[in-house]
């Protein structure tokens, strides 16, 4: 257990994002069928996601070589909560669907950051171990972000925020 010590902030900043994540892959389209978004926008919301996670993918290791990973990480997730912040500010799908993209974007590379660290730490007979756990903190914080939604009234600004 003193192996997971070490690692317990950065898992915990993990699912905090995650969660947030998890609230907001299924509060936009729920707050964009309230506001009459057709289906093809909605579509495109998952769209400019994936484009964004691929783009993340493939640009954020030069970030983390220029910045660090600390720093990356900080600007993947502020990036990441002011994309939602804005869509509260626009409800039109032309600016929702590249601000997918920008979360999208910031979520690779703090996976990217995060799994690259936990390895780092890792020695190898506890990898499997650290990334099993690491896995299903991931699983968890998503789906609770989700199931949070029935908490609240998907048509008001409270999941935004």
């Amino acid at each position: 257990m003193r192996q997971f010590l070490p690692i317990s902030a950065l898992l915990f900043g993990s699912a905090l994002l995650l969660f947030a994540g998890g609230m907001n892959s299924l509060i936009l389209p729920i707050r964009g069928t309230i506001e009459g978004f057709d289906a093809g926008s909605l579509g495109l919301l998952g769209t400019g996601w994936a484009i964004g996670y691929v783009l993340g993918c493939i640009f954020n290791p030069r970030l983390v070589g220029k910045v660090g990973h600390i720093r990356a990480f900080a600007v993947m997730a502020s990036f990441a909560a002011v994309s939602v912040l804005i869509s509260l500010l626009f409800v039109t799908p032309l600016v929702w669907i590249p601000l997918r993209g920008l979360s999208g974007f910031c979520f690779a590379g703090a996976a990217m950051i995060v799994e690259s660290w936990l390895s780092e730490r890792a020695d190898p007979a506890s990898r499997g171990k650290i990334f099993g756990i690491y896995t299903m903190v991931n699983l968890f914080a998503s789906t609770a972000g989700q199931m949070c939604l029935s908490l609240g009234d998907s048509a008001t600004y409270f999941f935004f925020v």
